[in-house]
């Protein structure tokens, strides 16, 4: 969902080795799911961890000389309120020219020296800020403007860009206090997945991938044959995405199931059921179809059995049941 704010790549980890110590002073086997929303999120409390700081948005315009928070601030305070001051802030974001400052770099350089320009970029993912400053300068770049406090939020958070490398980068620095990794999508897609799990494994080979099979994307809109739907839980298994999950599938099929049976009860009565309910379950063996005993009536029957020796005058299974019914004469 959207409003995703990010903590640091080190708070994180420190979350992981939180769990891990308190798993073990409980003396408990768990397996720890560490998930990245960094593909989606646009936000980042802070800017302490120099790992994230190839991904966070800087101003590339000097002539902007007011934040963006303190121009909010100063606007609610004449009075300007709702959709006005989110223009306000779209208006601000796009003279700002947001870039990261690898982006802000690469495009100084296309400029100053374009035979550097794939070195700075090869490097710069996996520089601090100071130090990439520092490669810019020795690379040719010149002064580069570009300032990641201007753009900040109102509540004081960072602009980040949401990309698959950063959900990567993030991945790789977490993968040893984790037991397995779960990248979430914003859409299903193979490309993306192989990107993602060859980048992370190429660093960590034995690293456990998770994926979400979820059922918030509109499938038929994700550019895919019904071939490639079909196949696409064992391809993600070739990639190493071995914990795989459909998170909302029964939710769904209740859903329609019951809606369809709704409208069919409504115009032809106890036929719909019998029809798209009860003898589906026959025909395909579906446990339900006796639901007095698969709810475990018997079970309970068995215990009172045992505690009045073997004999019970309110067993919920006895003579008379409605289930009866539904036994095969022999």
């Amino acid at each position: 969902m959207a409003g995703k704010v990010l903590v640091p790549i080190q708070e994180h980890i420190n979350r992981l080795v939180a769990i891990r110590l308190q798993f073990d002073i409980m003396g408990v086997e768990n397996v720890i799911v560490c998930r990245t929303d960094a593909e989606a999120a646009k936000l980042l409390t802070t800017n302490i961890d120099p790992r994230d700081h190839p991904f966070i948005l800087g101003s590339t315009n000097p002539a902007l000389d007011i934040s963006l928070a303190r121009l909010m601030n100063k606007a609610e305070l004449e009075g300007t309120a709702g959709e006005k001051l989110n223009e306000l802030e779209a208006n601000w974001i796009k003279q700002a020219n947001l870039k990261t400052y690898p982006e802000a770099v690469a495009e100084a350089l296309a400029k100053s020296n374009p035979a550097k320009v794939d070195e700075w970029k090869t490097k710069s993912l996996h520089l601090g800020y100071e130090d990439a400053v520092e490669l810019a300068k020795s690379l040719g770049a010149g002064e580069v403007y570009w300032n990641w406090d201007t753009p900040r939020a109102r509540e004081g958070y960072y602009r980040v860009k949401p990309c698959t490398e950063y959900c990567i980068a993030r991945s790789i620095a977490f993968s040893p206090y984790a037991d397995m990794l779960w990248m979430e999508t914003a859409k299903p897609g193979k490309k993306q997945a192989q990107q993602f799990s060859e980048t992370v494994l190429k660093v960590h080979p034995y690293a456990k991938l998770c994926y979400n099979l979820s059922p918030s994307f509109n499938w038929d809109a994700a550019g895919m044959t019904d071939d490639e739907i079909r196949s696409y839980i064992w391809d993600l298994a070739s990639m190493g995405y071995c914990w795989q999950f459909i998170t909302l599938a029964g939710f769904h099929s209740n859903a329609v199931g019951i809606d369809l049976f709704a409208r069919d009860y409504a115009k032809r009565g106890m036929l719909a059921y019998c029809e798209q309910i009860q003898r589906k379950e026959r025909e395909n063996h579906v446990e339900t179809l006796a639901h007095q005993a698969w709810s475990g009536a018997n079970y309970a029957d068995q215990i009172i059995k045992t505690i009045t020796g073997g004999v019970s005058s309110t067993a919920a299974m006895g003579h008379g049941v409605t289930e009866d019914q539904f036994k095969i004469p022999k």
